[in-house]
């Protein structure tokens, strides 16, 4: 159970940052924020994207329920 926990948990959180990472273009193109604020967030925004993905990728099944 702790691995599908773990698992789903990367996964909403990678799936998050990728939101985040869609909105801060536009939040910028719609002048809510500014250019410094735009690349900060979506600089961290992806990176927390791949570093998730990757570990949501790597967090093996555990051994099948009877």
């Amino acid at each position: 159970m702790r691995h599908r926990v773990l698992r789903h948990l990367a996964g909403g959180l990678a799936l998050f940052s990728l939101g985040i990472c869609l909105a801060a273009p536009v939040l910028f193109f719609l002048g809510r924020i500014t250019e410094g604020s735009y690349k900060s967030t979506f600089l961290g925004a992806s990176i927390a994207w791949f570093v998730l993905s990757t570990a949501r990728g790597s967090v093996r099944k555990g051994p099948p329920s009877s």
